[in-house]
């Protein structure tokens, strides 16, 4: 069992990050959590790699992550270059799963001098056509995405766990993973009883709804000269609806010069969450390679 991480800030040019590290041997892994979620959410994967020395990041708007600005995707990948520098990452095994993907793609293609290797868990990379229309969310603003109404009001961890196990898409998950996301997922509110969540919900939205410019993706990829890993669940029409679906461009591989694919079939898109065993043993071959 690995002991409790060392946790510390990050301050960059206008936010600030928090970041969790389990020391270790070897390269360091850097891990990029999904729009909603934390850091801890990799947890039971970090268990499975004892002897690994990982960093895992709560992204801008996320965790205990800071919030200031407007949501940009692009904003937030240069927040990931800042720490890299800061921290002086090299040889970098960077995961990634869903937003945290496609900022793992994106910031190795702008800086693929420090990283070695990737591991890109169904990411946010839509087919490149779809990010000039996207008709299910043309007209949406943050307040109309279905995520902006999620329950905001909690009396504790066990109560959001209780209310999640049965029900869609958390109860596929493995229930050590589902509690490690309740257990730091919720943040006190000043003078209030109850706890709210960390990421806010219009943040959240915001996120799923902010693709202008995320195409840019598109021109890295080639720099992408290093193996990378891409692990893929099914698609899934109106996929920034139905959450549950994958996102994941199924050409993404063929733009991948040194890429392979592992097709999951069976599974939604929240692959660390049902597999952890599976995604520790892909990272842990990308790192022996």
């Amino acid at each position: 069992m690995r002991s409790q991480p060392r946790q510390f800030e990050l301050d960059l040019h206008d936010t600030t990050l928090r970041v969790h590290e389990w020391e270790g041997s070897g390269d360091p892994i850097l891990m990029l959590h999904a729009t909603g979620f934390h850091s801890r959410c990799w947890d039971q994967i970090v268990q499975r790699l004892p002897d690994a020395h990982i960093y895992a990041v709560d992204l801008r708007f996320h965790g205990s992550s800071a919030a200031q600005g407007e949501v940009d995707w692009i904003m937030m990948a240069r927040d990931i270059e800042q720490l890299i520098d800061n921290l002086d990452l090299q040889k970098i095994l960077g995961v990634g799963h869903s937003l945290g993907g496609y900022l793992t793609a994106h910031v190795a293609g702008e800086r693929v001098e420090r990283f070695r290797s990737l591991v890109l868990i169904d990411p946010v990379i839509l087919p490149r056509d779809r990010y000039e229309t996207e008709p299910e969310m043309a007209d949406m603003t943050p307040d109309m995405h279905p995520v902006s109404r999620r329950k905001n009001q909690w009396r504790d961890c066990d109560e959001m766990f209780e209310r999640f196990r049965q029900k869609p898409p958390f109860h596929t998950w493995q229930e050590a993973v589902l509690r490690d996301y309740c257990e730091y997922a919720l943040v006190e509110v000043p003078g209030e009883s109850y706890l709210k969540l960390a990421c806010d919900p219009l943040h959240e939205a915001a996120i799923y709804l902010s693709q202008a410019g995320n195409n840019k993706v598109y021109d890295l990829l080639p720099n992408l000269q290093l193996p990378v890993t891409l692990m893929r669940a099914p698609s899934v029409a109106r996929a920034a609806i139905n959450l549950s679906g994958s996102p994941t461009y199924p050409g993404l591989i063929d733009l991948l010069p040194q890429g392979r694919e592992i097709y999951l079939p069976n599974m939604s898109h929240f692959i660390p969450m049902e597999d952890p065993d599976l995604v520790a043993r892909t990272i842990a071959e990308a790192a022996a390679a």
